[in-house]
């Protein structure tokens, strides 16, 4: 009796224990049966084997001689010779039976029982079919082809377990959950070394075409077949010795749910594979790992060039069918690892004539080797490269529609993480080019709804809201296509998993159409809120709705809200107020009117421009067009009718900008009632009350916003406007409950910086303008912040960015709507507070003096008032200029907190290098320069640049070279003014800090023109420190008045001052009491 034994390495139909895993499937063949032959059907059915043995039979058989105790009963899908008699008989079998039978006809799917094995019994089983003796019952065992060729394959796995050539790795098993992808850790045979290479290859191309018969995902491709019978044979013997040796006990007591890596070690060390993982999380560690392992491959001398595929569409008239029909190309090129955009074609590469080539200075030995070594590696990954390399110069690879889609899908982002160049198209990453679900909102027009234009009602209150109804209803959409059900089931039944759209490619997976059909079903339409509306859109899961959501479009007051950049070129633009006292730019009564149409409909709003386009006068022209609004409808009033009234606006403001405030406020609006909430001396209790309601606005500080909260609570304010707004970017923080606590009809945020360090910086400011908008807290650092901040998630952050564009109006000084807007030179004076220690300093200083020079004339006067002078500037800077307490070299930097003027510089050279700009600092002090250089490198952990009267000449222009480079390694460069107010040029810099002044304007230009000169294509913001209340601010109004006084100022620097009476100098001189900074 004759068996002609065989194995397949398959998944097949088992149905117990590792169904869907492939397995070792073996089957017999049985000589006794071959009468049982007959021919096919035409129709090309799958057939039952006629003359194979049944499982069990097979089972007691193999059991005799100990085989296959561990074996299920299960059935395989092989694709097998057939002939005119039917199933044709395997070689082996036809020999030792001597049949003469006709040559096969083609090949049939044949379903056969088997018995499979798992792959830890694998080296058992295959040992013992390789064993030839007879058994007991005297029957001849044949071994097939296909066991003597696994057989070589287990050779070679045993010789890389004892070579140790395995590497830990994790696998990405894609629509395994309910919930999305499972991960499992496993270990990898290690492939790469050219010697082991070469081993797989020959055993590879030795592959009998009944070892790879089956009828599955492989494909009859010998290559994925051998991969994962060694990948899982050795993943099986790895964790068999490390079970026996309980390694899984070192993290049995670790967090796997707070530690990726203690996951992976759970899949890798356990008798599970399983990582524990959210799918984001899973996917990252899967990157991570990959990129580690690509990082181990040593390329020699081809590592300064790497293979780059690229995938080119087909080109397709407007009437050719978007199906499998179509063509995609995927073409090879050499590319330098250090200069991605330098590429070389394969075609080029076959025709040269010489062992070496150079491009643009870059060479490349042995080219054409390099190409085919490259491309034999990438096959490792993506096998279809195999059949490219059947050509003696391989340029490209033709690909269907489903295999472009499969390259797309699952192999580009992994080879990429091997270390090669991969170029997909543009759409590919595109939410547009997926097939999803896309809501429509319809709203009222925005003049109905602001009764007759967004600019005749602001000082009406809000009419809508986040709560606001509108119509909605959704529509599949393929790209940016919307279609009807009808539409969408008719183009769906291509069944292409990439369609052609208007021209544009689609994503079209079977699974996303039956949702979406499903979705659209059972939610035919009605009316929701806004808020909901904008969450449904920009902040639903897939996994909870079932389908992508790629967005929404509206109509009405709600197609104005959804861009806020676009809704401010596109909404009717207010007037300019007459009460406003100067003249706005275009791109500031943009601002202006958005923010206007935002509070109108009931919302809170972010105005993020770039520090220098003028957020603080943008506001203030709201508030001047609020109140001649208001007095617009009081004269429309019939007589004996009450007036309607506005109630006052709250601004909170860091300390250091109230003086900025009180100036600018006096500047441009003058007739806005205007109280100040600060000081020692500030109302209390129903003075404060009776005069904040009295006022058109309050300003206050942060910290007095806590310490005041009763007080403030007890006021009905119409808006609290939040300067500054990163001040409240810890949600826990005392300042930051109180704001919130604060009532308000409308909330305003001011700041150039939304987001400095954590996401979770956006969501506090987010949260005081439009309260529980985004959630809560958690919920967002969940939704939002893990993904995005840790993992990258593209697809979170453009979530995330839906969400918030309504609210947020963020302009660079770089737009083009701008920059044509803005002015060469924006100058601005910063107005700095004393700290308490500065200012007992400056009174002392101040009395001391005027107490000498009561006593003292002529020079000796003259000199005691210059004297004074300087110490007073020394005073206003920092103590430590003065009092000489801090030393070049310390151990610990000045402390910032001593100076207001310090601690303006710093927020404001915060916002500078978040914004990628660069800064020059000028300062009258040597010593001064010092201070600001230790203190700059603490704060700002960037290297400071410091140019001074005591730098050589060769130093100088090393560091103005370094400046000028740009490469934001050494964005701020101090200078003393007498070193560099002359002789340099550098435009690098588009921010210009006078830290203390000359107290005259012609050198203070001349200084400002080293980055304001030929060259500079940027416009240059010139900031003027000021400290109010002090000498500095009473001799800027003097520059500023344009008196005779003030030409004497030019022309004899400070001279002047020591002719003054002590009368005049006590005038000139005293502390107001608003130059104090409040104590937190």
């Amino acid at each position: 009796m004759h068996h002609a034994m065989h194995v397949v390495w398959t998944v097949g139909e088992s149905a117990g224990a590792g169904q869907g895993v492939p397995s070792l499937h073996i089957w017999a063949e049985d000589a006794a049966r071959l009468h049982e032959r007959k021919p096919l059907s035409a129709d090309g059915a799958p057939v039952d084997h006629p003359f194979a043995c049944d499982a069990l039979t097979l089972k007691e058989r193999l059991a005799r001689r100990g085989i296959g105790a561990q074996a299920i009963a299960s059935a395989a899908m092989l694709s097998l010779p057939v002939g005119p008699s039917g199933v044709a008989a395997s070689p082996h079998l036809g020999r030792a039976l001597a049949l003469r039978e006709p040559a096969p006809t083609g090949l049939g799917l044949v379903r056969v029982p088997t018995l499979s094995v798992g792959a830890a019994d694998v080296p058992r089983t295959l040992d013992a079919l390789l064993d030839e003796a007879p058994g007991p019952d005297s029957s001849v065992r044949l071994v097939g082809s296909s066991i003597v060729f696994f057989g070589a394959a287990l050779r070679l796995a045993r010789s890389l377990l004892a070579m140790q050539r395995f590497v830990p790795m994790v696998a990405q098993i894609n629509g395994a959950g309910a919930s999305g992808p499972e991960f499992k850790g496993l270990w990898q045979p290690w492939l790469s070394d050219q010697q082991t290479a070469e081993r797989v290859g020959i055993l590879v191309r030795s592959m009998p075409s009944i070892a790879r018969s089956a009828h599955d995902a492989f494909e009859h491709q010998p290559w994925p077949i051998v991969e994962d019978f060694l990948w899982r044979v050795l993943d099986a013997a790895c964790r068999e010795v490390l079970a026996r040796e309980d390694f899984i006990s070192s993290v049995a007591d670790k967090d796997a749910d707070g530690d990726l890596h203690v996951a992976w070690l759970r899949g890798l060390l356990g008798p599970q594979a399983e990582v524990p993982a959210a799918p984001v999380r899973g996917q990252e560690l899967a990157r991570r790992v990959r990129q580690w392992i690509g990082g181990l491959e040593e390329r020699g001398a081809s590592s300064a060039w790497r293979l780059m595929l690229k995938l080119n569409e087909p080109l397709l008239s407007d009437g050719q069918a978007d199906d499998d029909d179509a063509q995609w190309v995927l073409s090879f090129h050499l590319q330098s690892v250090d200069r991605p955009g330098l590429v070389v074609d394969a075609s080029d590469l076959w025709s040269l004539s010489s062992d070496a080539m150079t491009i643009e200075g870059r060479r490349i030995d042995s080219p054409q080797e390099l190409l085919l070594g490259e491309l034999a590696r990438a096959s490792r990954i993506y096998s279809k490269i195999e059949s490219a390399l059947e050509d003696a110069e391989p340029e490209s690879l033709e690909l269907s529609t489903r295999q472009a889609y499969q390259f797309l899908r699952e192999f580009a982002t992994i080879l990429q993480e091997q270390g090669f160049g991969v170029e997909v198209p543009e759409w590919w990453d595109s939410p547009l080019a997926k097939l999803g679900v896309k809501l429509r909102l319809d709203s009222d027009a925005i003049g109905q709804v602001l009764g007759g234009g967004s600019a005749s009602t602001a000082a009406s209150g809000p009419t809508l809201g986040m709560n606001a109804l509108v119509r909605y209803r959704w529509e599949i959409a393929l790209g940016e296509t919307a279609l009807s059900l009808a539409e969408f089931e008719k183009l769906a039944a291509r069944k292409s998993p990439l369609l052609r759209v208007n021209g544009k490619w689609v994503e079209v997976r079977p699974e996303d159409v039956q949702s979406a059909i499903k979705f659209v079903r059972e939610h035919p339409g009605g009316e929701m809120k806004v808020a909901d509306a904008l969450r449904m859109a920009y902040a639903s899961d897939a996994r909870e709705t079932g389908v992508h959501i790629t967005g929404l479009e509206a109509t009405g007051w709600v197609a104005a809200l959804m861009n806020a950049e676009a809704a401010s070129r596109q909404l009717d633009m207010i007037q300019p107020p007459e009460r406003f006292h100067g003249t706005l730019r275009p791109y500031q009564v943009r601002g202006v009117s958005w923010m206007a149409f935002l509070e109108r409909v009931g919302l809170g709003l972010c105005l993020a421009d770039d520090m220098g386009l003028g957020k603080t006068i943008q506001l203030l022209a709201l508030l001047a067009y609020e109140r001649e609004q208001l007095q617009a409808q009081i004269a429309k009033l019939p007589p004996g009718s009450t007036p309607p009234t506005v109630k006052p606006t709250l601004l909170v403001v860091p300390m250091s900008v109230v003086g900025n405030w009180i100036h600018e406020t006096r500047r441009f609006c003058p007739e806005l009632r205007t109280l100040v909430h600060h000081g020692s001396d500030r109302l209390q209790e129903e003075n404060f009350v009776a005069q904040a309601r009295a006022s058109d606005m309050v300003i206050t500080t942060y910290s007095l916003a806590h310490r005041d909260r009763d007080l403030l609570t007890r006021v009905e304010w119409g808006r609290v406007v939040l300067d500054e707004a990163q001040y409240i970017k810890n949600p826990g923080a005392k300042q930051s409950q109180a704001v919130r606590a604060i009532n308000a009809d409308k909330r305003v945020a001011l700041t150039g910086t939304p987001v400095e360090n954590r996401l979770s910086e956006l969501w506090s400011i987010m949260d005081f303008l439009n309260p529980g908008y985004l959630g809560s807290a958690g919920g967002f650092r969940q939704r939002f912040s893990v993904g995005i901040e840790r993992y990258r998630d593209r697809a979170k952050l453009e979530q995330l960015k839906g969400l918030v564009r309504p609210f947020v109006l963020r302009r660079l000084k770089s737009d083009p709507t701008v920059v044509a807007d803005l002015p060469e030179k924006v100058e601005s004076k910063e107005y700095c507070p004393l700290s308490s220690e500065q200012a007992a300093l400056y009174e002392q200083c101040v009395q001391r003096m005027l107490a000498e020079v009561e006593r003292s004339e002529g020079i000796q006067r003259r000199g005691l008032v210059l004297s004074a002078l300087i110490r007073l500037k020394q005073i206003c800077n920092h103590p430590s200029q003065l009092l000489k307490d801090w030393s070049d070299g310390a151990l610990s930097p000045p402390v910032v907190e001593r100076s207001g003027k310090c601690i303006r510089l710093l927020e404001m050279l915060d916002e500078v290098l978040a914004e990628g700009d660069q800064a020059i600092v000028f300062t009258q002090f040597r010593q001064m320069g010092n201070l600001l250089s230790a203190m700059l490198r603490h704060h700002l952990n960037r290297e400071v640049l410091f140019l001074h009267g005591g730098t050589t000449q060769k130093e100088r222009t090393e560091m103005v070279a370094t400046f000028q480079r740009a490469d934001g390694k050494t964005p701020v460069l101090l200078i003393s003014l007498k070193a560099g107010g002359v002789g340099l040029n550098l435009t690098a810099a588009n921010h210009v800090f006078h830290f203390d002044r000359w107290w005259n304007p012609a050198v203070e230009n001349q200084a400002t023109d080293r980055a304001y000169r030929i060259g500079q294509t940027r416009t240059v913001l010139v900031h003027k420190f000021v400290v109010r209340g002090t000498l500095e601010e009473r001799i800027d109004q003097m520059i500023e008045s344009k008196t005779e006084l003030a030409e004497n100022i030019i022309g004899s620097g400070e001279r002047w001052l020591t002719e003054l009476d002590t009368s005049q100098l006590r005038e000139l001189l005293t502390l107001r009491n608003d130059a104090i900074a409040d104590e937190v």
